[in-house]
């Protein structure tokens, strides 16, 4: 049947008109995002600092938003998202570091080594006192029941630098900034719990976890009444001194608390003294602890430790923010991929992967793998581009998976709880002083998949402050979007 030319020019105009109407109201629907946007940012607090916000389509790697997202900004904690992006990409999903047990010397028929027990350490920052009870047990199961020699501690597989480039200095008593070693254990640090006496005017009650004697405690506590007010503990931790001096007020009646996690000097004789009680608990005698100066010779294994894969490590970086791990993770980097088991070595292997993700070189500094430096600076428009490369890797779905949740996990399970964004924002946050950032991946309610970063800095409010506008700002991508 022929069309007359009439109705013809008819349709062609509903055409054209349905695609000039479609093409308005998604540009009027774009143009109220922005404005949105705009005015959630013109805040006064944030007009004399700085904010760089991205907003891309997924799945068609569309800009839907931008502010400021070419300047260079400090990332905190967002760092991480580069270290383990790198760290699945250039040592695999399948990677795991091993602790390992050797024995040098002779077995004598009844359970005497005639030698030393070496205990080396291949840069896992996982490891617990429970995995080194386990390693006790088969050093147990290999015959020994006595060590004539020494127990030996061997931390050479990676660098000898425990701090970061441009650390705070105040930061190194507590765990979050702990030193690094190739030999860890329970994140190098001690927490310290307290509860009160049965009596006022006792010491309060102080115990440590892991129980050690690694750590002398100094007691200048006291209990006191129920119902006394302005009740508190401090802890000081002199510098380079494995000593915690611990005082203020425990009120009858309280619950034992958890009053902090404390970094411990030396980690890699920490994990030798932990190793050799969990060796005589299992019944083997062993002496004296030192670093092992020269090359193991004729040393045989005898037990070894392997670490969980990388995929899961990086669950452990991102959900609580990990800084151990990710600093020791970015070692490895440079272990496995230039041959130096240090920190710059472990940054050129990750610039060079920055570099074939199509991030901009210009707009990246790093200086370490966790964030903790101020040094580090990224631009917002970098973060995401590393986002949208990750998405589109083989590793999708464990990096995506490895990142707190909005009101479920990590540092962000108590985010916009009961709210659309619970379970659909898997982000990673970052905090420093006068620094927060919020990255990662949102599924809006209409089912489409964004990327957005939002990387505030030199603002003049609080952490929460901040933090709450993100969660506006993130909340009406995931309603309007």
């Amino acid at each position: 049947m022929r069309i007359p030319v009439s109705m013809t020019r008819r349709l062609a105009f509903v055409w054209l008109w349905a695609i000039v109407t479609a093409t308005a109201f998604a540009q009027s629907a774009s143009s109220s995002l922005h404005e949105a946007l705009d005015t959630l940012l013109d805040v006064a607090w944030l007009r004399h600092g700085f904010c760089g916000v991205v907003v891309r389509d997924l799945a068609s790697g569309e800009t839907l938003y931008t502010c400021e997202a070419d300047k260079m900004l400090i990332p905190a904690s967002n760092t991480k998202l580069i270290t383990t992006a790198s760290a699945l990409s250039l040592l695999g999903a399948d990677y795991r570091a091993v602790t390992t047990v050797l024995a040098q010397g002779t077995l004598t028929p009844d359970g005497a080594l005639e030698g030393n027990l070496i205990l080396r350490g291949g840069g896992d920052a996982t490891l617990t006192y429970t995995n080194l009870k386990e390693l006790a047990q088969k050093v147990k199961q290999a015959g020994i029941t006595r060590v004539s020699g020494l127990l030996l501690y061997d931390d050479s597989y990676l660098d000898a630098e425990r701090y970061g480039f441009g650390w705070n200095i105040d930061d190194e008593p507590f765990g979050y900034q702990a030193q690094m070693s190739a030999l860890c254990v329970e994140r190098n640090a001690v927490r310290l719990f307290a509860k009160p006496a049965e009596r006022e005017g006792e010491l309060a009650r102080l115990r440590l976890e892991p129980d050690t004697d690694y750590v002398e405690v100094v007691n200048l506590t006291k209990t006191v009444a129920r119902g006394t007010p302005n009740t508190g503990l401090s802890v000081e931790r002199p510098r380079a001194r494995n000593q915690l001096i611990v005082s203020g007020t425990v009120a009858i009646g309280s619950e034992e608390a958890q009053v902090g996690r404390y970094a411990v000097e030396n980690p890699s004789r920490y994990t030798a003294w932990l190793f050799r009680q969990a060796l005589r608990e299992v019944g083997v005698e062993v002496g004296g602890i030192s670093p092992l100066f020269a090359p193991a010779v004729e040393a045989r294994p005898i037990a070894e430790h392997r670490s969980p894969p990388m995929r899961e490590v990086v669950a452990l970086i991102n959900k609580p923010s990990d800084n151990l791990i990710s600093e020791m993770t970015l070692k490895l980097i440079g272990k496995e991929r230039r041959g130096q088991g240090t920190t710059s070595a472990g940054i050129q292997a990750t610039m060079e992967f920055l570099r074939e993700a199509g991030l901009e070189m210009g707009a990246v500094n790093l200086v370490d793998g966790s964030g903790l430096s101020r040094l580090n600076m990224i631009s917002a428009e970098n973060l995401a581009r590393l986002l949208v490369y990750m998405a589109r890797s083989p590793n999708a779905k464990v990096y995506r998976d490895s990142l707190p949740v909005y009101g479920v996990d990590g540092t962000l399970r108590n985010r916009l709880r009961d709210t659309p964004v619970q379970g659909k924002g898997f982000a990673k946050t970052g905090s420093l002083y006068r620094v927060s950032s919020l990255s990662g991946y949102l599924e809006c309610q209409s089912g489409r998949q964004v990327v957005f970063v939002i990387v505030m800095n030199a603002y003049t409010t609080s952490a929460s402050e901040a933090r709450a506008l993100q969660d506006r700002l993130v909340r009406l991508l995931c309603e309007r979007l």
